[in-house]
């Protein structure tokens, strides 16, 4: 049975607008303006010309939820073909203005202007380039990879050596270290690029950082067979690495981040409203809808205005659902995380996106795409979405706290450390267990990456 039989024409797209940044959704919403003529904005739009009525918001919900289901379902069905027979209108002078306006949002090159402009020369084909597009999207000002590739992974039949192929050509983009998901291998991949993959220092790197963030100089040497003094000249050329790539691009630019909801706190209850300020009014152009009703207008030209209002009512109802999703999604979260916006990080919960899917009755991931590159304002300031999804670490006391919140007690240990004589993997543990987190000394070498916090032997100030 083909795809095209089950799953709704649009349901492509109504993906796509669900898991794009508001920034990019924008630059959608122009194009679309640009190339259908049914298809009119306005900052405020006429109550008489609204053509997606409210009380069909439900059904149409549960029938997007029902197709993302069905995707879910039927991955052996996935496959490159379907997606590159996905024609956005226009073809290729559609991309060409896409290009064109993501060209034109800034003056200044970003670190993702780079990499894309990188992908578009790559060698991967159109399929690739648009999950390459989501994985350069989730690198971070430092240049690592802030997405959970099982996420891509859940793509129905979407197979692991296609991800393992554009993770590499990412890995090959400038600056050496991009896209790497912890310290460990960001200083690989700038070791690899500078040839210097099959020496001692890529090997210590590789099989021994943990002790050289510990000193353990004597344990590698014997491990590797080298002398202690040979050790700690390796370790002085790798403090020469940078391990944060990304900020020679980030530090000279000033990026905007748009909220797609807000929360502020009144009279003791935290109140969520959708941000639409960055949203123009869609609505279908009167004046196609008279010519439909003219007799004079031809039958050739009414079969393709009906066509044209089809697809600006599906292009509406896919940014109506994008945006209730979005909404309900925010209102678990706040439900859930009631603690951590009243007390602050320590009492945030421990939250998987599969127990929000399950209280909105929709599929895990409807939840990830949803909350993908999306950001809220709070009265704890700007966060992403995907902030508040992480798992839970179990402390001395038996009770559940989140990574985040065992993440930002070893940053302020760290932080308050005496940097002549910084504290020591080993050391670190025995500070989180204090504070009642019970936690193995490989877990903080492993927050301590994703921290970006150096090994304490780099931290040293002499």
């Amino acid at each position: 049975m083909k795809m095209q039989q089950v799953l709704a024409p649009h349901l492509f797209q109504s993906l796509e607008i669900l898991q794009m940044p508001l920034l990019d959704l924008q630059q959608m919403i122009q194009q679309e303006l640009s190339e259908n003529p049914t298809l009119e904005a306005t900052q405020e739009q006429p109550d008489e010309q609204i053509e997606i009525e409210q009380g069909t918001k439900d059904v149409e919900r549960e029938e997007f939820d029902n197709e993302i289901e069905k995707l879910a379902a039927l991955g052996e069905e996935w496959n490159d073909t379907h997606y590159e027979n996905r024609q956005v209108s226009g073809g290729a002078e559609a991309e060409e203005k896409y290009q064109y306006m993501m060209d034109s949002l800034s003056e200044a090159s970003s670190l993702h202007d780079q990499l894309l402009d990188q992908l578009a020369l790559s060698g991967l084909n159109d399929y690739e380039k648009k999950i390459a597009e989501i994985v350069i999207g989730n690198i971070d000002d430092d240049g690592y990879l802030q997405l959970d590739v099982e996420d891509l992974l859940a793509l129905p039949n979407f197979p692991a050596e296609t991800l393992d192929k554009i993770l590499d050509t990412v890995h090959e983009f400038d600056p050496a270290g991009v896209g790497a998901r912890d310290l460990r291998e960001c200083l690989l991949l700038q070791l690899k690029r500078s040839g210097r993959e099959n020496t001692q220092e890529y090997q210590m790197i590789d099989q021994y950082l943990d002790l050289v963030g510990r000193h353990k100089y004597e344990d590698i040497a014997r491990a590797m067979g080298l002398t202690v003094d040979r050790v700690k000249e390796l370790a002085q050329s790798v403090s020469k690495l940078d391990p944060k790539p990304g900020r020679n691009f980030s530090e000279e630019r000033i990026e905007y981040v748009t909220p797609e909801i807000i929360i502020v706190k009144q009279d003791g209850e935290y109140v969520i409203t959708q941000n639409k300020k960055p949203y123009p009014s869609l609505f279908i152009s009167q004046k196609y809808l008279q010519m439909l009703k003219d007799p004079k207008t031809s039958k050739e030209v009414k079969t393709y205005i009906r066509e044209k209002i089809a697809k600006s009512k599906q292009f509406i109802q896919s940014i109506d659902q994008r945006m209730d999703t979005i909404y309900r999604i925010a209102v678990e979260i706040v439900r859930i995380q009631r603690d951590y916006f009243d007390h602050g990080v320590s009492k945030l919960r421990p939250l998987n996106m599969k127990t929000v899917a399950e209280l909105l009755d929709v599929h895990e991931t409807t939840i990830s795409r949803a909350t993908a590159g999306k950001f809220m304002q709070t009265p704890r300031g700007l966060l992403s979405m995907k902030y508040f999804f992480n798992p839970g670490v179990q402390t001395a006391n038996g009770e559940s706290i989140s990574n985040e919140s065992v993440k930002a007690a070893l940053a302020d240990i760290v932080r308050d450390e005496d940097r002549k004589k910084p504290y020591s993997d080993a050391k670190l543990v025995k500070l989180l267990e204090e504070q009642g987190i019970k936690i193995a000394r490989r877990t903080v070498a492993k927050y301590r990456d994703q921290l970006r916090i150096l090994p304490s032997h780099l931290r040293k100030v002499h």
